[in-house]
């Protein structure tokens, strides 16, 4: 017997001895043909150097210049224009210069499929194993079924393994039942499938399916790549890199998922496709907590700034509420307008005129206006005794001056009272409780007074002083008429509460009052300066988007500053900023705030 040398088939070395031993016993152009219907035939003019042994064994070439082909089994052919090797029972290896190495029953005797090579250049080894594609590799054989070997019949393919299957150009299978059907498509392992061009399948029952996929590891499966162009955060698109996926890679399969472990950290740029890693994730919550911590901190800082009620519990911020003359307000800034615009008493001039114009339609300046809550005139109460000529003066003032108009004289009571009319005409008294005094006067008004020539007093309890001084109105002292007006002179500072007061006491009430307005007007500028500056804030919108900002407003000669803080959710529905105002102007600044949140609905 023939010794079997390591790692090299037993059939092997029983051909190569049979092939020296032929050539050995035969010169060149001679043949070696064994078996019952064998042939080693060159079908066209040349010679043939080939063997064929076993029932019907075909060994014919058809080269011109001929070939040694190599036919070993029953019923087995090399036959082609080239040197083929067919070996084993039903073996056919039909491309120029095949291999087809394989026999044909199976373990439980029925027939199978013979080995075949029938591409060029093709290797067949193993039984039903199928070469038939140029340069095409099959290796394995199997017996449970009719063609259960390795089958490659893509160009350049290779199977290996029982029930393999490599069928695209160049594409490889390797394991049982494995398949590469496209070209350039690679599957490793136990019923491993690679469909898809240039797609590979690595692991037992893995399938990349699609074009350029990959699937690693077992029962990975593949699915069509899907590309991501862009993603809207808020109201705001940001571009991907990486837009047109070649391929997909799977490392698992539905409800069969893989962590991937080891990864090294990814570039993080616009432009990176690398996938980041655990740590790098960790790294970016620590950020958006520490955001977090910063945005609650400032948050509840501005809600006590505020005051007004105003909180914040780190999701939710509480607007304050200003009672400002019994009217609420939850804006900072709508408080201080209605502070200025609803004061009761307003101070204005030329560039910031008030409710009112003067007689030739021009703003009123200089000039201090009261304002009540109803359309019309106000009553000023409590006003003190004027002094000096330019004061104010009460209603016990201006009855003092009109009690010291009338002067009773005699001893028995008797009125005497002078006069030097151009032209006498009889006073007339028919008010009840009238009194008429003066050529011409008239006193119709009940309890009224005329006292004076022509001087005419027609409303009840009026009083008019003087020559052709008109009291046409109930309770008023007139001391003329209208283009013939009167200064009352000579008046005594005011005393009790309802006294006149004379122009001094009115000049040194209206110095005070003039102090207390500028002093109020200085404020008032200021808080406008405030909000012009707070005003002046401008913050990112962008959707996830934290910003700050600082202004500076100025207004009348009194500056503003202001600080602020804003943001956006990630969704981009709520929009929540806040901010101080300072007035460093003023002899005592004064501090404001203000807070707005805003939501979008659709």
């Amino acid at each position: 017997m023939l010794a079997r040398a390591a790692g090299i088939p037993r059939v092997l070395m029983m051909l190569l001895s049979v092939v020296g031993i032929g050539l050995a016993g035969n010169s060149y152009g001679q043949n070696i043909v064994n078996g019952s219907g064998a042939h080693a035939d060159n079908t066209s003019v040349g010679f043939n150097n080939g063997v064929a042994i076993g029932l019907d064994a075909d060994a014919d070439t058809g080269a011109p210049r001929g070939a040694a082909p190599v036919a070993i089994g029953s019923k087995t052919s090399a036959s082609g224009t080239g040197s083929q090797v067919a070996i084993g029972d039903g073996a056919a290896a039909n491309g120029r210069n095949s291999v087809s190495i394989g026999g044909l029953p199976g373990a439980d005797g029925a027939q199978k499929s013979g080995t075949t090579a029938s591409g060029d250049y093709s290797v067949a080894i193993g039984s039903s194993a199928q070469a038939t594609g140029a340069g095409a590799l099959a290796l394995g054989g199997d017996d449970t079924s009719v063609s259960g070997g390795a089958v490659a019949a893509g160009d350049h393919a290779m199977a290996f393994g029982a029930l393999s299957n490599a069928n695209g150009g160049y594409s490889q299978a390797f394991g049982i039942g494995s398949t590469a059907l496209a070209n350039d498509s690679q599957a490793y392992g136990t019923n491993a499938k690679a469909t898809g061009t240039s797609a590979l399948a690595l692991g037992a029952n893995s399938n990349a399916a699609n074009a350029n996929d990959v699937a690693l590891g077992s029962g990975s499966v593949t699915a069509v790549a899907v590309g991501t162009s862009s993603v809207t955060i808020n109201g705001v698109t940001y571009a991907f890199a990486g837009q047109v996926p070649n391929g997909t890679v799977s490392i698992g399969s539905a409800g069969k998922e893989r962590t991937l472990t080891n990864l090294a950290a990814g570039r993080l740029d616009a432009t990176s496709t690398d996938a980041v890693n655990g740590s790098q994730l960790n790294a970016t919550n620590l950020a958006v907590e520490a955001t977090n911590v910063k945005v609650n901190t400032l948050g509840g800082d501005v809600a006590t700034a505020l005051g007004g009620g105003a909180s914040y519990d780190g999701n939710v911020f509480t607007m304050p509420s200003y009672n400002v003359y019994g009217s609420q307000y939850n804006n900072a800034g709508a408080a201080i307008a209605a502070l200025q615009n609803l004061a009761p008493l307003q101070y204005s001039t030329a560039a910031a005129p008030t409710t009112g114009l003067g007689a030739n339609g021009a703003p009123v300046s200089n000039d201090v206006t009261l304002v009540g809550p109803l359309a019309g005139a106000v009553t000023l109460h409590n006003v003190a005794t004027g002094i000096d000529g330019t004061d104010a003066v009460n209603v016990d003032q201006l009855n003092n001056a009109i009690s010291a108009a009338v002067i009773n004289v005699g001893p028995t009571g008797a009125v005497y009272v002078a006069g030097n009319p151009d032209t006498y005409a009889m006073p007339s008294a028919t008010g009840a409780n009238a009194t008429a005094v003066g050529s011409g006067s008239v006193a119709s008004g009940q309890g009224s007074t005329a006292i004076g020539n022509g001087a005419s007093a027609t409303a009840d309890n009026s009083v008019a002083l003087g020559a052709n001084s008109v009291a046409n109105e109930a309770n008023t002292v007139s001391v003329g008429a209208a283009g013939s007006e009167r200064r009352v002179t000579n008046v005594a500072p005011g005393v009790n509460g309802t006294d006149a007061v004379n122009k001094n006491q009115l000049n040194a009430g209206l110095g005070q009052v003039q102090n207390q307005v500028n002093d109020n007007l200085k404020k008032s500028y200021g808080g406008t300066a405030a909000a012009i500056a707070i005003a002046g804030l401008r913050y990112d919108d962008r959707p996830g988007k934290i910003s700050a900002g600082v202004a500076t407003g100025w207004y009348h000669n009194q500056m503003g500053l202001a600080i602020g803080v804003g943001g956006t959710s990630d969704d981009g529905v709520w929009r929540v900023n806040g901010g101080l105002t300072m007035s460093p102007t003023l002899s005592s600044p004064d501090i404001g705030g203000v807070v707005g949140v805003t939501y979008t609905f659709n």
